[in-house]
């Protein structure tokens, strides 16, 4: 037996197919080519964190700078020259916010910043008052970021121009990673290193060794926590 669709039925249909294909579509008529690309900073935050006038907040992407006072992990040696040098950068100038595969993350805005021609997130990395601190899928300027950190670091520029609170002459990592997880490091007593298998185990022999192979700082043991 055929079964006949009435013609209100037909048009509510398709009327809500359209209402949740515009949905679907809403982030990338927010945050794509269509969305304002300047904007007025109206506060610094820290070194990698920016209030803009339109009251969104930025977390720039790849870096990291030294924690303040007011976060979870408590402050940071060079936490305040990181954040002073970035308002230099941006305090109340117009940016243009440039966005990657992820614009989002929880309710801040994921972006790469700039002032005219500079690129603020690789200029807090190239003056050492920020780490290079990859999160894929934004990973556009990984390579570039990199680059700026071995060069402040090999210069000592910055925070790398501060002494280890906890040196050791030892580090360990995995040899393996799961796909689009980050590689860290850990001090030899952090209990992330204990957790590795031996015959997974890999070992550096210094802080520099295990950065050159693209291996990030665990954040439990924080091998490059300095003293201030």
């Amino acid at each position: 037996m055929r079964t006949y669709i009435s013609r209100p039925d037909i048009i509510k249909n398709i009327m809500s197919r359209l209402i949740i294909f515009g949905f679907l579509l809403l982030p990338v008529g927010l945050y794509g080519e269509n969305y304002p690309s300047e904007r007025v900073v109206k506060r610094v935050i820290d070194g990698d964190t920016i209030e803009l006038k339109s009251g969104e907040t930025v977390r720039y992407i790849g870096i990291d700078s030294p924690e303040t006072p007011y976060s979870r992990r408590g402050p940071e040696a060079f936490w305040e020259e990181a954040a002073e040098a970035n308002r230099r950068l941006v305090g109340g100038k117009i940016v243009k916010i440039e966005y990657d595969n992820q614009v989002m993350h929880g309710s801040r805005l994921l972006a790469y910043v700039y002032v005219g021609e500079i690129f603020v997130n690789g200029e807090m990395v190239r003056k050492g008052f920020a780490l290079y601190s990859p999160f894929d899928p934004n990973n556009t300027k990984n390579t570039l970021l990199f680059q700026y950190e071995s060069e402040a670091r090999k210069n000592k520029i910055g925070i790398w121009a501060l002494p280890l609170k906890n040196p050791a002459k030892k580090f360990i990592a995995s040899k393996w990673q799961k796909e689009g997880k980050i590689r860290k490091f850990h001090h030899v007593d952090c209990p992330h290193a204990r957790r590795i298998a031996d015959k997974n185990k890999t070992v550096f022999r210094s802080i520099d060794e295990a950065l050159d192979e693209g291996y990030r700082p665990c954040r439990t043991c924080n091998p490059l926590e300095r003293h201030s």
